[in-house]
């Protein structure tokens, strides 16, 4: 984390890989609908309703879901892939997002070639001049406000 007053000097960009957001969405429904199959077969199967919380984990704990013909998987299978599912579609989501913070202070840059000057928010390797028009790599002749 950066200090307060270098903050209040920088400006904060954050940048989004769509395609990331995407993934981590779909991946997240994937795992609520799993764990809501799971608890939907849970809550269906139960008889004993005085005491809820005890019946519903004793019955994933025990029965299985056929989920194709002869194929025949654990409630508590599927529910450890809901969450891994809701768990790697979370963080992806969160890991999609990039935040840069960029210097608020301007830089005088000086063209090689004319030896004109001009200001920019950011030094840069390789940049235009606005005066000759060639591009080069423009030298700091001084850094500040």
């Amino acid at each position: 984390m950066l200090p307060n007053d270098l903050k209040m000097t920088m400006r904060r960009i954050i940048r989004r890989k769509p395609s990331g957001q995407v993934v981590g969405i779909i991946l997240c429904l994937v795992g609520l609908v799993i764990l809501f199959l799971v608890f939907w077969k849970a809550w269906s199967g139960i008889s004993d309703f005085s005491n809820v919380l005890s019946s519903i984990w004793s019955y994933i704990l025990t029965e299985k879901m056929e989920l194709a013909y002869g194929v025949k998987l654990e409630l508590t299978y599927l529910g450890i892939a809901g969450l891994i599912f809701l768990g790697s579609g979370i963080i992806l989501f969160v890991l999609s997002r990039q935040i840069f913070y960029l210097s608020g202070q301007s830089v005088l840059l000086q063209c090689p070639y004319c030896k004109n000057h001009w200001r920019t928010s950011r030094a840069k390797g390789w940049a235009e001049c606005p005066h000759c028009r060639q591009f080069i790599q423009p030298q700091v002749a001084k850094k500040g406000t």
